[in-house]
């Protein structure tokens, strides 16, 4: 969906590696939008119909016989069409419609969505307690790390930080693939560093898989 063939035989087999040197259970999930945010079209809407009306009456002060026709027949139709516009720009342009989204309801979102998608997949249920999810969602461009017990406990917060710092570059340029590749070796690196290492048992708790999903994308 978000990656070809290639891409998603690489970053398989970088989960599979790191789950076989670090002994943990890892879920990397990219997802195309934790909410629908149905604000944005009209926080869209309502900045260009304010913007053409401003352009209305600036306009009537500077050429006041030119506005008396047009005020009165065309001016709601056009103040409305450019709000329109603006709008489904909002809906179908990812890049204009970020500009509207608020950054903490989209880090509330996010995390939400992480820690559902957490339980709702049962990625609290190996014997070690060291499952750990890596949540990518691309409209948000956030990236949220939620660890199981077994992991918390013993990595600290500033270490999830650091992962992430190593994808925010590559996300903002898009490049989700080297997003998750940095973000998956960062990861790797700061387990290791802790003391985290093979497990004694081959057993795979949870698929390995990449997992893909639109989410909340139309």
């Amino acid at each position: 969906m978000y990656f070809n063939n290639d891409q998603t035989t690489q970053l398989n087999d970088l989960i599979g590696k790191i789950e076989r040197s670090t002994g943990i259970e890892l879920v990397a999930t990219v997802v195309g939008k934790c909410d629908s945010y149905p604000e944005i079209p009209w926080k869209a809407f309502a900045l260009a119909v304010a913007i053409s009306a401003l352009a209305q009456l600036i306009q009537s002060v500077v050429q006041p016989d030119w506005t008396a026709v047009w005020s009165v027949q065309r001016a709601p139709v056009f103040i409305l069409g450019i709000g329109a516009i603006f709008a489904l720009l909002s809906i179908f342009w990812p890049a204009f419609g970020r500009l509207f989204l608020d950054r903490v309801r989209a880090e509330t979102e996010i995390d939400q969505y992480a820690r559902a998608f957490f339980f709702e997949r049962e990625l609290f249920r190996t014997k070690a307690r060291t499952g750990i999810l890596l949540l990518v969602s691309l409209f948000e461009r956030r990236v949220v790390i939620v660890p199981d017990s077994g992991i918390a406990g013993r990595l600290e917060q500033k270490a999830f930080q650091a992962v992430i710092q190593q994808m925010a570059p590559h996300l903002s340029r898009k490049d989700r693939f080297q997003a998750l590749l940095r973000g998956l070796s960062a990861l790797e690196a700061e387990l290791l560093q802790t003391g985290f290492g093979p497990a004694k048992k081959s057993d795979n708790e949870i698929p390995d898989e990449l997992i893909q999903q639109k989410g909340a994308d139309r």
